[in-house]
């Protein structure tokens, strides 16, 4: 092991690499920057800077650009064809009253569901906006059919449907 000589000259203090007038005496374990008290990330392994220390994302919460293609595209099958069902439904028991807005709740049970199997079970805020769309979407598509969904109770049926299908993905 080689060893320093001793100069006699003082070491000049190290200063933060994010807090430049910050004198410090720590550095990162990883990359070795220095870093004071603030910018420290305490690790199984040491202390970290915070660009060293931050924390992977969980792979499933880690959604790529193909995930919502795929999300987009399962969501627009589920609005149509989830559509085209509360169509046939609505002609079947529209004089049922409030039968009419009951698939409501499989089109969001089936939004979620296959949302979900698309992405391979991944979650995220813009996969929940999607599923919600796709709940809506069918909505729209059937509502001239609808005698009763554009009521009251209709819209609280298409609330609990869009959350069913938020759920699952979010």
């Amino acid at each position: 092991m080689e060893q320093q000589a001793d100069t006699g000259e003082p070491q000049q203090p190290a200063h933060c690499h994010w807090h430049p007038s910050v004198e410090t005496g720590l550095s990162c374990s990883q990359c070795g920057r220095s870093i004071c008290t603030q910018c420290m990330v305490q690790a199984s392994v040491g202390i970290r800077c915070p660009e060293c220390g931050k924390a992977p994302k969980m792979p499933t919460f880690d959604v790529q650009p193909t995930f919502y293609a795929r999300a987009v595209g399962t969501g627009i099958a589920v609005a149509v064809g989830g559509g085209v069902i509360w169509i046939i439904f609505n002609f079947i028991f529209g004089g049922f009253g409030i039968l009419s807005s009951m698939p409501a709740l499989g089109v969001g049970y089936a939004a979620g569901e296959l949302i979900s199997k698309a992405v391979n079970a991944k979650r995220s805020n813009g996969l929940a906006y999607i599923a919600a769309a796709s709940v809506v979407g069918a909505y729209i598509i059937a509502l001239p059919s609808s005698p009763v969904s554009s009521g009251f109770f209709g819209l609280i049926v298409l609330a609990i449907a869009i959350y069913t299908a938020v759920q699952r993905v979010k």
